[in-house]
C-alpha cells in the first residue's frame, strides 16, 4: 500500500497498516524519518503515476484539494484509492467516477476518517434499524483548553477553515437544504460537562442522499463554549474570504496550540437509539489521529482483501458495520450503542 502525505494522519495510517502486517510505503514533499519513506511532490502527476502503479491501495492523507486528481490517476493506474474526504463537492466528483472505476477493476472510497467516515457508517446503521431522525455531534478537543479559542490544532488548518466557511448540508422535513456554518448553536451535555455544538460543512457528506426516507438529519461540531462566537466574528470580518484566507490560516496555524493531549467525542442519536464514542490520546497518537487514521487503515485492508465491490462508493454503502466496529474495538476505539 501507499500512503500519500506524512502529516499527523498519514503517519498514524502507516503505523496501523504495518502493525497489522501490511507492507506500507509513505511519501511526502518533505523528508521525514519514517519506515519505507520516500520524497514525492503530489503535485507531480508523473511521479504519482509512477509510484501508484503496482500498489494494491493508495491512501490520500493530503488536504481534500488533491483527492479528485488522485482518484482520476488511480483509474489510470488501476489502483484502489481511498481518502479522508472533507469537502462535499469533491466527494461528489469522486463518486461520479463509479463506472470508470468499475471498468478499471478498482474501488474508490472517499470520506474514510472520523466525520465524515466512521460517523457515516454508524448513522447508516441507525437508519437500517429504522431511524428517520438522525443527529450527529462530533468534536476533537484539547484536554486542557487554552484561551482565546479553547482549541488545539489536531488536523489540517485548511480543512478546519473549510468546515467553518462552506454551508452545512442537512435534511429538514424530508428536504435536503443548506444552512450557514457556525449557526444553529446549541448546548450539549456529555458525561456531566457542558459544551456547545453548531453546524459545520462536510459532516453529513453523502448521507442526505444515501439515507433514503430520512426526515431530519444534521451534523454539528462540538467545541468548548464561546468558540463559535469568536470564529464567527473572524468569518464576518472577512478573515476567511478568498483574498485573506491563506493569511488567516497561517496566523491561526501559528497561534493554535499543537501536540496537546486531546479527546474525541461523538454522539449520534435518533428517535430511539444512540451511539456514543469517547476516545483519548493513547500516549503515542492523539485521539484525532486514532479516530481518523485507524478507520482509514481498516477500510484500506478491507479493500485490499477484496471485501468491497468495484466502483466508487461512500463508506456507509461500502462498509460492513459489524466487521468495521469489531476492527475498531481491537484498536480500543469502542462505540457504545443503546
Amino acid at each position: 500500500m501507499l500512503v500519500i502525505g506524512a502529516g499527523k494522519i498519514g503517519v498514524a495510517i502507516q503505523h496501523d497498516l504495518i502493525k497489522n502486517g501490511i507492507e506500507a510505503r509513505i511519501c511526502d514533499v518533505f523528508e521525514k524519518e519514517l519506515p519505507n519513506f520516500f520524497v514525492m511532490d503530489a503535485r507531480d502527476t508523473n511521479a504519482l503515476i509512477k509510484e501508484m502503479k503496482g500498489e494494491d491501495v493508495a491512501i490520500s492523507a493530503l488536504p481534500y484539494d488533491f483527492n479528485y486528481k488522485i482518484a482520476k490517476i488511480a483509474i489510470k493506474t488501476k489502483t484502489n484509492f481511498i481518502d479522508l474526504g472533507g469537502n462535499s463537492r469533491i466527494v461528489e466528483k469522486e463518486l461520479a467516477l463509479h463506472e470508470e472505476a468499475r471498468e478499471a477493476g478498482i474501488t474508490i472510497i472517499p470520506d474514510c476518517g472520523l466525520a465524515p467516515g466512521m460517523s457515516n457508517v454508524v448513522a447508516h446503521h441507525l437508519w437500517e434499524q429504522g431511524a428517520r431522525e438522525i443527529h450527529i455531534r462530533v468534536g476533537g478537543l484539547p484536554v486542557n483548553p487554552k484561551p482565546p479559542l479553547n482549541y488545539a490544532l489536531v488536523f489540517s488548518i485548511h480543512g478546519l477553515i473549510n468546515e467553518y466557511v462552506e454551508d452545512a448540508i442537512i435534511v429538514r422535513n424530508g428536504e435536503i437544504t443548506r444552512v450557514e456554518s457556525l449557526t444553529g448553536l446549541e448546548e450539549i451535555e456529555i458525561e456531566g460537562r457542558k459544551f456547545e455544538a453548531f453546524y459545520t460543512h462536510g459532516g453529513t457528506s453523502t448521507l442526505p442522499k444515501t439515507l433514503h426516507g430520512v426526515k431530519e438529519l444534521d451534523y454539528k461540531t462540538i467545541r468548548y463554549k464561546g468558540h463559535c462566537e469568536k470564529i464567527l466574528l473572524l468569518k464576518q470580518l472577512g478573515f476567511f474570504d478568498d483574498d485573506a484566507r491563506k493569511f488567516s490560516e497561517k496566523i491561526l496555524e501559528k497561534a493554535l496550540p499543537k501536540n496537546e493531549r486531546d479527546f474525541v467525542i461523538a454522539k449520534i442519536y435518533s428517535e430511539n437509539m444512540e451511539a456514543f464514542l469517547i476516545d483519548y490520546h493513547d500516549g503515542i497518537f492523539s485521539a484525532m489521529q486514532r479516530t481518523t487514521a485507524f478507520p482509514t487503515a481498516i477500510i484500506a485492508k478491507m479493500v485490499a482483501d477484496g471485501k468491497i465491490e468495484k466502483g466508487a462508493y461512500p463508506p456507509e454503502i461500502a462498509i460492513n458495520f459489524d466487521e468495521f466496529i469489531n476492527e475498531l474495538r481491537k484498536r480500543n476505539i469502542k462505540w457504545k450503542l443503546k
